[in-house]
């Protein structure tokens, strides 16, 4: 069967139309990653050619790849100091492992491959590299000395997170952080590229975006995922380091979970707090939020006992029984004391009738004088046992009334409940204050949100905010149509999505003034 053979009308068609199956087979912008040896490097203009070969067999025929490479000088520069080199010529007569995109040259019809990242070949050299960072930042005071736990941090409430939004470890965060309403954080992303040169530029803007927010954050997690330890390399890096461990002095903890267990990276060693995995970290700070509202709860249970131990001993200390028991010792001593004065009077009426008999017996050898002295005698010793009679009544009874008034203690008791009252009323407010905190910040929390939209919409103006919310812009010419004055049936506009544009004929208008 003879093969279809194709016509174009021109290079260009054809070129275009061999792109084209390219793109549609997945050949164009495929990311590979390879090892090479490199034989030369070239700086013309704004790039960087890289020449690799390798040696291979063919028929049994030794032929040899030679391939020119491409990079950018500013990805190239970044590449450079990561793997620190002195000069671009230490690339030369050693073996690296390249990563990039391979592209379809439309000019020369070939592949060019555009190179984004460039690690030494085994980790000893990345150990090596990394060892001699370690000790830079060590000179500068800047590694973690002392390991710390999330308990010594305040709730956590607002967590913002570095990572790529395709990172297999942020979707492990997301699915350990297993709080529910309303002890859930708050977690906003800030993207970041995770792999390659610009992983440390990345990460810095992303710091230095959290620091400038007007959402104070509580924590921010670093996180990745795991990876081999040329993709881990570019985290090893002085400048990242040293932005991290001032971060955690002057803003808040950074929590490191970019790898697995085994995988160690230079902001391990800065963070305020490494966990070894994504998953770890999620489950850190769900620890953490759980032990502060089981702590909440054990106070409030704490508080509740409290309180029905002082109404109990309140209702106690007013109980009938007990006033009944009171009341009977009060009459028990007013009756002491009445038996006690009429016993008195008694001794008293004996005496008296006693000295009158005598009076009477001397009435026969009757002295004027004599009686006269008698009877003044007399008068003067009853009225001493009457006064003294009198006054120990009047102190056995203000004696049984102190005891009684003792016995009962209105003051002390009301004094006692008042105190009672007074802290438990004290801890009630400090209850209702910290919910009354937790509302404002919520509610605070909500206004930025909507305050930062608004400004957003307000910096992009309409016509974003038209396309922000899935709606369309219609324009007729240059000028956005705003209102059914400004066309008629006939005009053709220009409809704008916030993902392609359409053309279209108005038919008819309708005005609703």
């Amino acid at each position: 069967m003879e093969e279809e053979t194709l016509e174009f009308k021109d290079l260009d068609n054809m070129l275009e139309h061999i792109r084209t199956i390219l793109t549609d087979a997945g050949l164009n912008n495929l990311r590979v990653k390879f090892p090479a040896d490199v034989t030369n490097i070239n700086v013309r203009g704004s790039y960087v050619y890289i020449n690799v070969s390798q040696d291979y067999v063919e028929r049994g025929t030794k032929r040899r790849i030679d391939l020119s490479m491409i990079s950018g000088t500013s990805a190239f520069a970044r590449m450079g100091r990561q793997l620190a080199l002195k000069s671009s010529s230490d690339l030369k007569g050693k073996k690296w492992l390249f990563e990039g995109t391979l592209s379809f040259y439309k000019p020369r019809a070939s592949f060019s491959i555009w190179i984004d990242t460039i690690a030494p070949i085994g980790e000893s050299d990345i150990a090596a590299r990394r060892r001699e960072i370690y000790l830079a930042l060590k000179a500068r005071n800047a590694l973690r000395t002392e390991e710390h736990d999330l308990a010594e941090l305040p709730p956590i409430k607002r967590i913002a997170v570095i990572s790529s939004s395709t990172a297999a470890g942020l979707g492990d965060f997301f699915s350990n952080l297993s709080l529910q309403y309303p002890y859930k954080p708050i977690v906003h992303l800030f993207e970041s590229y995770m792999q390659g040169n610009r992983t440390v530029p990345g990460i810095l803007s992303a710091l230095r975006k959290i620091a400038s927010c007007p959402v104070k954050y509580d924590v921010v997690v670093l996180t990745r995922g795991g990876g081999s330890a040329s993709d881990l390399m570019y985290f090893d890096n002085l400048d990242l380091g040293s932005a991290i461990s001032d971060f955690n002095k002057t803003y808040c903890p950074v929590l490191s979970a970019i790898g697995h267990e085994r995988d160690f990276t230079i902001p391990d060693f800065v963070a305020w707090k490494r966990f070894d995995t994504p998953t770890a970290v999620a489950r850190g700070i769900t620890e953490q939020v759980n032990e502060y509202v089981a702590s909440l709860e054990e106070f409030a249970n704490h508080l509740d006992d409290e309180m029905n131990w002082l109404f109990q001993r309140a209702c106690d200390e007013t109980d009938p029984k007990r006033l009944g028991i009171m009341l009977d010792r009060i009459e028990d001593n007013m009756n002491r004391t009445e038996h006690f004065f009429e016993d008195e009077i008694r001794v008293l009426s004996g005496t008296i009738l006693h000295r009158i008999g005598q009076a009477v017996n001397e009435l026969g050898s009757f002295n004027p004088t004599r009686y006269v002295l008698s009877i003044e005698r007399t008068m003067n010793e009853i009225l001493a046992v009457t006064e003294g009679l009198i006054n120990r009544a009047e102190t056995t009874i203000q004696r049984s009334f102190h005891y009684s008034e003792s016995q009962l203690d209105y003051a002390g008791l009301r004094n006692q409940l008042d105190r009672h009252l007074m802290n438990a009323n004290g801890q009630v407010e400090l209850l209702d204050k910290g919910i009354l905190r937790l509302f404002d910040d919520k509610i605070n929390e909500a206004g930025n949100d909507l305050d930062d939209l608004f400004n957003d919409l307000t910096l992009h103006g309409g016509y974003a905010a038209s396309l922000l919310f899935g709606g369309v812009v219609l324009k007729k010419a240059d000028r956005i149509v705003n209102s059914v004055r400004i066309i008629s049936p006939g005009d053709e506009v220009d409809c704008i999505f916030k993902d392609g544009e359409a053309k279209a004929t108005i038919d008819e208008v309708k005005s609703e003034v």
